[in-house]
């Protein structure tokens, strides 16, 4: 069989895919859910066009439950009694087998609201295995009789309303029929079914975990316990207890694998994505689709294959199986490399969820690559990818190089269409970061809403007094009463102007009736009759404002006074941003947002900015993203910690293959915060 080699990609790009673990872990469960279109545009045989996919996860949870013991790789919950006295076990022995074929179940049209039984008559019109059922490959075991199905609820569920229920029937590894225990009610229209077997992933959401938002395959399960893989983590000799607790809270949720995502069917594949045709799936021009294979210990092509002695998804690789793919695994949080080889744009429509809490990018050891996804499935700065506090010469950090193709340091790589831009960090540009500068920033004063140097500010110190005053210009100020609706707080070191976000902390005093007329004695609600007796208390002044007037030693913000102020008491402090730590020399600024685009500077290890362009369209303030300026595409002297990732393209991370890196995680910063 003429099989066109995976060292094509390498040619022609000059990199080594030997990937390491593609995996990127998060802080936070939940976030955006929606759809998007990604086209990637024609190529040819000789000169694809590649797009990074990101894979991001598009299943809903089928469990959901605390963890109540925990042995080796196992996890383990507790079965439940229902109403009628009945023992209820989680799961399903053998369910979860992640290599058997999974057939895709529809469900018929219901009749007079209910999903009848009688209308299963004939099995195969609503079981489909893609490319037919292989009795010679990966099946559910022996000892797996029935799969439970979840029907998706009615449309519009008003009272009366219930879902149908049901399970599958396993005979010698192949679901062969369905049963109805339920018909529901209320159904208008056709419901989605979950086959709840196959490939499955659970993953941690206790919030209180150090593993919150991880995800690990499910080799096989019990009615019981869960058994869980763990050939892709970073982690040395893992076992279930590194990772769970007794008492976590777990989801499991079914795996995407290349026929889900992609089309087990030539109807389901992408429009224009072309499959091979003939019997010979190394010949000829077709799309390919690349993923991270665990046997061969890299990523390789695979390809569909239309002829009817195939009809499936194949690796087109020398080292690999040749047997039907249909159900390999895609990650939770993967992205996939996609090569147009033929003359025709092709669209996918990626729908799922982007986790909108902070997240961990995963490094592999040194010598290794990684194909990741933007996690957050927003346009994503280098600067916030990789931030400068993960930046470092330790194992743990991404290291910098000498210059570019410095066999010792770690690079990054974007793929846009058939372009492929490699960026190094250059040592010695403020490597040693252990505190991120952030700065505050407000709209435009500039021509065009162009940004002014006045329009960045980071500075602090200490609150010295809180007066009430009747308007935004400090008006009418006085310490007595609270019979304004505006706050004047005399402040210590440099002022910022009017416009910016300012954050007071720790601001105490005597606590002030409603109307501002006494002191009040928090326990009994009694006013007092001498000022300075009242309850201390903390203001409703201490936390984000915005400053509405300033002048010469304080500003304004609009909320009213509700302490006569304590100086001595606590540390009364304000703050715009910080200027961080570990700076050697300043660093470079970019706007994102606001209404606006273009501006950059520089900001010194002390906080004063420089602005190189203001750019334009600033109408409110943007965020100003700091990055420490060792960003180099190639041989370029200019920064390029601006560099875009978009939210559905993925990055390629390689680690130097000297020194001791070691395989780890690093936290990129969030763009929705």
């Amino acid at each position: 069989m003429n099989h066109l080699h995976f060292s094509y990609l390498v040619l022609s790009f000059g990199l080594i895919l030997s990937f390491s673990l593609p995996t990127i872990s998060s802080g936070e469960v939940g976030g955006i859910s929606g759809s998007t279109s990604v086209t990637v545009s024609a190529g040819t045989a000789n000169a694809p066009t590649y797009r990074i996919i990101t894979a991001v996860s598009d299943k809903s949870p089928v469990f959901t439950g605390a963890v109540s013991a925990i042995s080796g790789n196992n996890i383990t919950f507790d079965s439940i009694t229902d109403d009628e006295n009945v023992t209820v076990t989680p799961f399903e022995t053998g369910a979860f087998d992640k290599d058997a074929q999974v057939p895709v179940i529809t469900s018929p049209s219901p009749s007079s609201g209910s999903i009848l039984d009688s209308s299963y008559g004939t099995p195969s019109s609503y079981i489909t295995y893609g490319g037919g059922f292989n009795s010679s490959g990966s099946k559910f075991g022996g000892s797996t009789t029935t799969i439970r199905l979840i029907f998706s609820a009615p449309e519009g569920s008003s009272s009366g309303s219930s879902s149908a229920e049901g399970y599958a029937t396993v005979s010698s590894g192949e679901v062969t029929d369905i049963t109805i225990t339920n018909e529901g009610s209320g159904y208008s229209s056709t419901p989605t079914v979950t086959f709840v077997g196959g490939a499955h992933f659970v993953r941690n959401i206790s919030e209180n975990s150090n593993y919150f938002g991880r995800t690990f395959l499910i080799s096989d399960c019990t009615t019981t316990a869960l058994t869980l893989n763990f050939d892709r983590v970073a982690e040395t000799n893992p076992n279930a207890d590194t990772f769970f607790d007794v008492g976590d809270l777990v989801e499991v949720f079914p795996a995407s694998t290349l026929g889900s995502y992609f089309g087990s069917a030539v109807s389901d594949l992408p429009s224009n994505f072309t499959a091979y045709s003939t019997g010979d799936i190394g010949g000829g021009t077709a799309d390919w689709v690349y993923l991270w294979d665990l046997d061969v210990g890299g990523y390789i092509p695979f390809i569909y294959a239309s002829a009817p002695s195939l009809k499936g998804w194949y690796a087109n690789h020398p080292s690999a199986s040749f047997a039907r793919q249909n159900q390999k695994i895609i990650y939770p949080d993967e992205s996939v490399i996609v090569a147009n080889r033929t003359p025709s744009d092709f669209t996918l429509e990626i729908e799922g969820d982007f986790a909108s809490g902070n997240q961990q990018v995963y490094l592999p050891e040194a010598g290794n690559q990684l194909v990741c996804n933007n996690p957050y499935g927003l346009d994503l700065l280098l600067a916030e990818l990789i931030p400068s506090t993960s930046i470092g010469s330790s194992s743990t950090k991404f290291r910098p190089s000498s210059a570019a193709g410095d066999s010792s340091g770690d690079s990054v790589t974007f793929i846009v269409s058939d372009l492929w831009k490699s960026y190094f960090y250059k040592s010695g540009i403020n490597d040693s970061v252990t505190s991120l500068m952030v700065a505050g920033a407000k709209s435009g004063s500039g021509g065009s809403n162009a940004l002014s140097s006045s329009d960045l500010f980071i500075g602090s110190g200490t609150v010295t007094a809180v007066e009430t005053c009747t308007d935004a210009n400090g008006g009418g100020a006085t310490t007595n009463g609270t019979n304004g609706d505006y706050t004047k707080l005399s402040l210590s070191g440099t002022t910022p102007g009017t416009g910016f976000t300012i954050t007071i902390s720790d601001v105490q005093g005597y606590m002030l009736s409603d109307d501002g007329g006494s002191e009040v004695n928090a326990t009994t609600g009694e006013s007092v009759e001498t000022n300075g007796t009242g309850s201390i208390v903390y203001s409703s002044l201490n936390g984000t404002h915005e400053v509405v007037g300033s002048g010469s030693g304080y500003v304004v913000i609009e909320k009213q006074r509700d302490i006569n102020f304590k100086s001595n008491e606590g540390s009364p402090a304000w703050n715009i941003g910080t200027t961080g730590a570990g700076y050697s020399q300043s660093a470079n600024w970019w706007a994102v947002g606001g209404g606006g685009s273009g501006a950059k500077g520089t900001v010194t290890t002390s906080g004063s900015f420089t602005v190189d362009n203001g750019g334009s369209g600033y109408t409110s303030a943007p965020q100003i993203i700091i990055s420490g300026g060792g960003w180099r595409y190639e041989t370029d002297t200019a920064p390029k910690g601006n560099e875009t990732l978009g939210g559905n393209e993925g990055i390629i991370i390689r680690r130097g293959g000297s020194g001791s890196a070691t395989a780890t995680y690093i936290d990129s910063t969030n763009p929705l915060e």
